[in-house]
């Protein structure tokens, strides 16, 4: 059995007047309890977590640590066991942890860089790269983390150079600045000296002025190294391990007494001692009053009269770090000093004083009277008015308020130290306007606010001034009722004084206003203090207890009168009516000094809103040692000698101490000690707020209360909170983005600002709060008393009495000490060997488990504590509480723990405390039961025999009592243990690229093509069902289904995931609940023969995942698939032309979207082929092409003609698919009738006809395959199988018609020039349900004058604006919104471009063609060549699209526009500024003068560009309608049933062209530098929807200003080819380098 400790009790101080604790009100809830047995591990996480919102319920149950010395487990067997696991876990680390300590961080344009935190570790690597809000801009990239070499100034800057992502170099010494391309250009930083480091950025363009805002920046901190041990033998103290017991120096007493009493510290397993400060103390003999900041406290001399020096004191702190392995911080005290410091004496300008800030003069004459009101009431003398020397009832303070308001405040009058002398100025004026000519004005009363106020800098009495000169201009006017000069004097000088009256009114009710609020918090406080049941109770009146809290020094008033008071003031008596510093209630702004002027009347001071320390002054740096010479040296050396003796500074009153003062007196003090470790307490209620502070000091650890928790639950959430990361994390992924962090803790269980637990809780809770504030990842600490049972506030101002010394009264019998010191090394152990992860479960109101893991060898610490926030029962017995389960084996308890009272009632209240008077004592009536390292079979508090059940263990609590603790260790069971191995070796392959297993996955995939990748990665729900496999997509319970099946899917998920450690994401929980979805990747890619040996490695790889614990599947998928997804994503660019492989990440993730929509489906091929065609063949089932997901992916919706050939040159030629392209070309080539391309193909066998522009688009595909493609004019002589060789014909099999491409291409033409009208097959409800029987007419032609090709008519809509009203409701049933009849901008681009390539063809007889010709009514033979058809239309285009400024058509509402359309039925409609034109401007430039090219797209860029597409119509056309919903049922015809379609929607395909034409006519009008930089500009959105959303595509459109539209398709093929097309030209222009 574990020895039973005697227990002594110690306490701990609240501070006087503490502030509201951050995160008191916040509201989490652990799991609720359950009665049933709960798996430990993870098994459901929630989103909407307990302790953490996104990893709540990773561990079922939490666990319990039983700690028990047992001959089995000697200490020599704990060294062995633990010097081995230390070993696997160096060798693990340095297996999973290389190359996992290089962190990316983006940089963005307008971050707040200052409120954002990341924590890195020394030697790490930081990688900062552009965000995508940065492309196009040129940047610098600057930073005051010093050269290799040189030391840290915090004002010097350099820049930082960039490289590639292959490592080349973007930027050179000379010329640092970046042009932003992409954002996968980075800059590289090995961080290897502490502190906290600034990066920002600016533009290029602008001068660099580090004082001027940054465009864009972040803070980095590195994490200093404590280092504890002789030298030469030094070890380091991790961060997590620290625990840090403070100090309280002044009763330490004589400093060679020291020794015996830090001892306790060093027995107690403490390895931090906190100091507060060394140097002389002020009369209040407070511990943080400083007299005098250059000299050690007299009082550690060993007698009366000895000097002891700093260097005495260093002795002592040298031996406990290198003798006892204890490293120190001391406070250091900023913000004020005492009053008594004789240095003021000659330095008064040092402080905030009547002499050196008169704005505050104010606030002291308040003070004044209210310190006269509390030495009457102290005399008696206001006793007959009801206010007695004993102010104890409510009545009283009524009385007292009354007497402040009438009788004191009346005395001193402040409002007229803000007020003028009305009097003054009205005889002025009329001394002035007397000999000044007559005015020429009229009076004006709407003037007269413009005089006001203007305060009197010194603030006299009646002194403030206004504008007189502007008075005279204002006031000296004519009036109506003025007969005469005298009486318009009178009249203006009354008007003047009746304004200046009205001014100082004002100002007396703003003053009065802040008086009474002032009153009443005066009343407040004495009201706490004097008058409340809770409150002290104070009812003497005394220099230390005054009614009044006093806000200044009052040196020299004694005796005096208010008015003398006050005279003294403006003297140099004043310099001395120094303001006391304090705290601030309510809200305040923390990072604004609040002593220093405000910009209102109003301050702190003046409102009482300060709980003073009366017995110090608030220091006045000013904005710059220039400012008070003396006191920055001071403070400096002060600071230094701290630094010098110890390893680290407490920064006392930190967020009311000024952050450049801070600053600058931190960087001096790590000039001494590079590896200075900062402890700050702030108390801001902000996470953001804090990391101000954090990155501008270098803070290193926040301290954070456990005391501020108000039951168990909080305080779970508390350690989960500052604990470290959820159990079963994600593993670091070098591709994806650091998070940000919150600040680094110090978790105190209390500190020596707060009453002492036992006071606000009980004597039971010490242990268990102990022990859980020890489970936390992070720093932790406690206070000196605590584990001794103080049981009430030790007082840093108070208390004297003298700590005791460890072999006399204090040992390890004394308190909880013994169980404490086993608290301590676990706590270290678990953070030396990295045991990083947390989890926190509610297993009963009053019982937490918390569960620490290691993710380098997964094994587990689990601590169960029974807290007790109230006193217990007497005799309390067992709780009841669930059983601890855990997958894994039991290896030990470690230790068992619990406090007890020595009496029959073990958990009684105990007596009335005894104090010893010399000495703090704790209580003595308690016993510690403590065992450590015991077996299950020893245990006192669960069953002796564990329950197995498959992986897991069940251990049943027989004996948790209040107070009770008790900490386990588990394993992994052997099996699991070797599939973790495998899992570790695959993971770390994966990661590091390397390795046997790496190239065995990167041989197999290395054999996939393009349309195998595209299957592994993609294919939508529709796609998987067309297969007829019974797949479908992956639907994740509480989420929904995936976007795609394959591993895009997923891992567009897991990139949300990871980073946030987001464990309770439905994914996650699916992960563990069942291995349906590692089944799903694997039994999925097993139907397709050249993925069956990826199959198999899935499958291989994912089954050892199904033995480790169900809590560490989601880690290990998500680094299985995201590794295997790099892989495929790898060989898709090794696929890709050298424009794509050796291109930016933009340009590869659109490449990459392309394979979204090629695919072969099963209900959507390509019609048959000839079997002349030459090789290569085309497959039975070819790949076609999808216009988007997830609407147009199946059955006759997948392949759209337009669309298609829209899209085909950047999904299939960019990215050198020509043998599809191909396929698709000869395939639609065999579908052409009456001249044209079918809009919908559906295989061939039922094409609709009903678009005027897909020919042309097919056309133009031709051109762009024959001049891009390898020997791409051998597809003229491609043989096609005609199904419709005449308009009349029935469908024709594969090779009964065959034709030549180019004859193909010539019938097109030929058609369109003879001229054609037509009326569609089957028309009627058969192929269109609401197309009225008018649509179904078709004319197309050319037309004789222009050459312009023309078709269409009211009521059918033939171009890509193809949207047909459905809506009887509405009234817009068969009525086409967008007709654009006529000859459409873009079609006469497109016509033009492909004759030219046919004249083109035909002069290299490579075509027997060289025009067209056609017959007329009377059999005229009319024939054009291509070149005269060509230059008819290039002759006539500007005259009949281009609208000059000049025209005067009624309906030209814009001008400098291209037309959308020439000879519309509704002519108003050819005058629309739509975003057709740029495609003519793209693809046939030369039809346009290039300034009038510009001016519209001019245009276009004001009207028509979005942030993602463009505007469909000109939002100031009346049919204007922004926002497309399909389902809209409402009367409005314009909107109903998305009539709007292309009304004003956002389309992102338009963009495309619109961006391509801007570059072409900007290096005609020489604007293309600018232009390039606008371009990557707009494409920031481009980029940035392709990073985050989950289809990783772009849409189709957007509804108004990139707003989300619900009916788009999420990515679409035409939208992802031209965004394509146009990065594709930046490259040609060199724009991406």
């Amino acid at each position: 059995m574990g020895a039973m400790v005697q227990v002594h009790a110690a306490t701990n101080t609240d501070k006087a007047n503490a502030q509201v604790k951050e995160e008191a009100a916040a509201a989490a809830a652990v799991r609720a309890t359950t009665a049933e047995p709960v798996n430990l591990m993870p098994i459901e996480l929630e989103s909407s977590c307990n302790y953490k919102c996104s990893a709540d319920k990773i561990m079922g149950n939490a666990g319990s640590n039983k700690i028990t010395i047992s001959s089995s487990n000697s200490p020599r067997d704990m060294l062995t066991r633990n010097k081995s696991m230390k070993k696997r876990h160096s060798e693990e680390h340095s297996i999973m942890g290389k190359d996992t300590d290089t962190h990316s961080i983006a940089i963005a344009e307008g971050t707040n860089a200052e409120h954002v935190l990341y924590r890195l570790k020394r030697g790490s690597k930081l990688c900062v790269h552009p965000d995508s809000s940065l492309l196009g801009r040129k940047i610098l990239l600057l930073t005051n983390y010093p050269a290799e070499g040189k030391k840290f100034v915090r004002t010097e800057y350099r820049a930082l150079s960039w490289q590639l992502k292959n490592g080349q170099a973007a930027t050179s010494v000379m010329h640092p600045e970046l042009h932003v391309v992409d954002t996968d250009i980075y800059s590289e930083v090995e961080l290897n000296m502490s502190g906290t480091y600034r990066f920002y950025f600016s533009f290029a363009d602008r001068e660099v002025n580090v004082n001027a805002p940054a465009d864009g920046a972040l803070y980095v901190q590195v994490e200093p190294t404590l280092h504890v041990g002789p030298a030469g033998a030094q070890k380091i103290i991790p961060l997590n391990s620290v625990r840090c017991q403070t100090v309280l120096t002044k009763l330490l007493g004589p400093l060679n007494s020291w020794e015996a009493k830090l001892r306790v510290a060093k027995e107690s397993g403490y390895n931090v001692i906190h100091f507060t400060p060394i140097q002389e103390l002020g009369g209040s003999r407070s511990a943080y009053s400083l007299r005098d900041q250059l000299k050690v406290n007299s009082h550690f001399a060993a007698k009366k009269g000895d000097k002891v020096t700093f260097e005495d004191v260093e002795k002592v702190i040298k031996k406990c770090r290198q003798e006892w392995g204890l490293a120190s911080i001391c406070d250091i005290v900023l913000n004020h000093t005492a009053n008594e410091s004789e240095w003021l004496l000659k330095h008064p300008d040092a402080t905030y004083s009547c002499a050196t800030c008169p704005y505050l003069r104010p606030a002291f004459l308040l003070d004044a009277a209210l310190a006269q009101c509390g030495a009457d009431i102290a005399a008696g003398s206001l006793e007959h008015v009801g206010v007695p020397a004993l102010i104890e009832q409510e009545c009283h303070l009524e009385a007292l308020k009354y007497q402040l308001h009438h009788a004191y405040l009346s005395k001193v009058n402040i409002h007229e130290l803000y007020q003028c002398d009305v009097m003054k100025y009205v005889n002025e004026f009329m001394a002035q306007v007397r000999t000044r000519e007559p005015p020429h004005n009229v009076a004006k009363h709407g003037r007269f606010q413009e005089v006001q106020l203007i305060q009197d800098p010194a603030y006299r009495r009646l002194g403030s001034t206004i504008d007189f000169e502007l008075a005279l201009e204002i006031f000296n006017a004519f009036h109506g009722d003025c007969f005469d000069e005298e009486a318009r004097f009178r009249k203006c000088a009354e008007t003047l004084r009746h304004h200046l009256d009205a001014l100082n009114e004002r100002v007396r009710d703003e003053i009065q206003g802040y008086l009474s609020y002032a009153v009443d918090n005066c009343l407040a406080g004495v009201r706490y203090e004097r008058v409340q049941q809770d409150g002290p109770r104070v009812r003497e009146i005394s220099i230390k207890h005054a009614v009044f809290m006093t806000y200044f020094t009052h040196t020299g008033t004694e005796g005096k009168s208010l008015s003398e008071i006050e005279a003294d003031m403006y003297t140099k008596a004043g310099e001395f009516f120094m303001a006391h510093n304090g705290w601030v209630m309510g809200s305040s702004d923390p990072l604004h000094d609040f002593a220093e002027q405000q910009s209102g009347r109003g301050n702190v001071y003046l409102k009482r809103e300060l709980i003073a320390w009366g017995d110090s002054v608030k220091l006045r740096f000013g904005q710059r040692p220039e400012d008070s010479p003396y006191l920055w040296q001071h403070m400096t050396e002060y600071v230094e000698t701290t630094a010098r003796i110890f390893d680290g500074v407490r920064l006392d009153n930190c967020h009311s101490t000024p952050l450049h003062v801070a600053e600058y007196l931190l960087d001096a003090a790590r000039k001494i000690n590079p590896e200075l470790y900062v402890v700050a307490e702030l108390f801001t209620n902000s996470d953001g707020t804090d990391n101000v502070f954090v990155n501008r000091l270098g803070i290193t650890s926040l301290i954070r209360e456990a005391l501020s928790a108000w039951d168990s639950h909080e305080q779970g959430r508390l350690v989960y909170r500052y604990g470290g990361a959820p159990v079963g994390g994600f593993y670091a992924n070098p591709n994806r983005d650091a998070a940000p962090t919150v600040a680094h803790a110090l978790f105190m269980d209390l500190t020596h600002d707060n009453p002492s637990a036992i006071e606000k809780r009980s004597v039971y809770d010490l242990l268990p709060s102990s022990a859980l504030v020890a489970m936390a990842c992070c720093a932790t600490g406690s206070n000196r008393g605590y584990d001794e049972l103080v049981p009430h506030h030790i007082h840093v101002v108070d208390e004297e009495r003298s700590y005791q010394e460890w072999g006399k009264a204090v040992d390890n019998n004394t308190g909880i000490i013994a169980a404490k010191r086993a608290l301590n090394l676990l706590h270290g152990q678990l953070a030396e060997e990295g045991f990083s992860q947390v989890y926190v479960d509610q297993m009963d109101p009053n019982v937490v488990a918390v569960t620490r893991h290691s993710p380098i060898t997964h094994q587990t610490v689990i601590l169960v504590a029974h807290t007790a926030f109230g006193y217990p029962d007497p005799n309390a017995g067992a709780t009841h509480v669930r059983p601890l389960c855990f997958e894994g084996v039991l290896d030990e308890i470690i230790l068992e723990a619990g406090l007890t009272m020595k009496s029959d009632k073990p958990f009684d209240r105990p007596a009335p405390f005894k104090r010893d008077e010399h000495a703090l004592n704790g209580f003595s009536q308690f016993q510690l039961s403590l065992q450590e390292h015991i077996p299950l079979a020893k245990s006192q508090i669960f069953e002796t025999k564990p329950t197995q059940n498959g992986h897991s263990t069940q251990l049943n609590f027989v004996n948790l009592r209040p107070g009770t603790v008790v900490a386990i260790r588990v394993s992994m069971q052997s099996q699991a243990r070797q599939s973790f191995d495998h899992l570790q070796k695959l993971s770390t392959a994966l990661r590091l690229a390397s390795g046997e297993q790496f190239e065995a996955l990167q041989a197999l995939v290395s054999k996939l093509d393009l349309t195998a990748l595209s299957r592994a990665l993609f294919s939508c729900d529709q796609e998987e069902r067309d297969m007829g496999l019974g797949g479908s997509a992956y639907d994740i319970p509480n989420f929904g289904p995936l976007v795609y099946c394959g591993l895009q899917g997923f891992v567009s998920l897991l990139t949300e995931i990871s980073p946030r450690d987001d464990l309770g994401h439905p994914l996650c929980n699916n992960l563990r609940d069942g291995n349906w979805m590692m089944d799903y990747i694997a039994d999925r890619l097993q139907h397709f023969e050249q993925l069956q040996p990826l199959a198999a490695w899935f499958k291989a790889a994912f089954e050892p995942l199904k033995n480790v614990p169900r809590y560490l599947i989601p880690c290990y998928f998500d680094a299985i698939v995201s590794g295997v997804y790099n892989v495929l994503l790898h060989q898709v660019n090794q696929l890709m032309p050298s424009f794509i492989r050796d291109g930016h990440l933009f340009t590869q993730s659109l490449a990459l979207a392309t394979l979204q929509f090629m695919a072969a489906c099963r209900s959507a091929n390509l019609p048959g082929f000839s079997n002349s065609l030459s090789p290569p063949k085309p497959p039975k089932q070819c790949v076609t092409l999808s216009a988007g997901l997830p609407h147009f992916s199946t059955g006759y919706m997948r392949c759209w003609g337009r669309d298609t050939f829209i899209a085909l040159r950047g999904t299939l030629l960019l990215t050198g698919r020509y043998a599809e392209a191909r396929f698709i070309i000869l395939g639609f080539a065999a579908c052409l009738r009456h001249g044209l391309m079918p809009n919908l193909l559906d295989n061939g066998t039922k094409p609709r006809f009903n678009c005027r522009d897909a020919v042309w688009w097919w056309l133009h595909s031709i051109k762009q395959y024959v001049l891009e493609a390898p020997q791409g004019a051998e597809l003229l002589k491609d043989k096609v199988s005609r199904i419709f060789p005449y308009d009349d014909s029935q469908p024709n099999a594969p090779d009964a018609f065959d034709q030549l491409l180019y004859d193909v291409m010539q019938e097109a033409l030929q058609v369109h020039f003879q001229g054609l009208q037509y009326r569609e097959r089957n028309a009627g409800h058969e192929i269109d349900a609401h197309m009225t029987d008018q649509g179904f007419n078709n004319h197309i032609g050319v037309h004789p004058e222009t050459g312009f090709v023309f078709g269409g008519n009211s009521a059918n809509c033939g171009t890509w604006m193809d949207k047909m009203g459905s809506s009887e409701k509405a009234g817009n049933r068969g009525r086409p919104s967008t007709p654009r009849d006529g000859s459409a901008v873009e079609l006469i681009g497109l016509q033009y471009a492909v004759l030219r390539f046919m004249q083109q063809l035909s002069e290299r007889r490579a075509i027997p063609f060289n025009g067209v010709e056609r017959k007329g009514p009377a059999g005229e033979l009319t024939k054009w060549s291509y070149q005269q058809w060509a230059e008819r239309i290039q002759s006539s285009f500007e005259t009949h699209f281009y609208v000059n400024e000049t025209d005067r058509t009624k309906v030209a509402n814009k001008k400098c526009i291209y037309k959308d359309c020439y000879g519309a039925t509704h002519d108003w409609t050819d005058f629309q500024l739509r975003c057709n034109f740029p495609i003519t401007l793209t693809v046939a430039p030369e039809l346009c003068n290039p300034q009038h090219a510009w001016l519209a797209l001019e245009k276009a860029k004001e009207h028509l560009l979005g942030p993602l597409g463009m505007k469909t119509l000109d939002p100031d056309d009346w049919n204007y309608r922004a926002n497309y919903d399909n389902s809209n049922d409402s009367s409005d015809c314009t909107i109903a049933h998305g009539a709007n379609y292309h009304q004003g929607p956002e389309w992102v395909w338009p963009i495309g062209f619109y961006l391509r034409a801007r570059l072409i006519f900007a290096k005609q009008c020489g604007r293309l530098d600018e232009t390039i930089a606008e371009t990557y500009a707009i494409l920031r959105a481009h980029l940035r929807e392709m990073q985050t959303s989950h289809w990783r595509g772009l849409p189709e459109l957007t509804n108004d200003k990139g707003s989300y539209c619900n009916d788009s398709c999420r990515t679409q093929a035409w939208s992802v080819a031209t965004v394509l097309e146009v990065l594709h030209d930046l490259h040609a222009l060199g724009a991406d380098i």
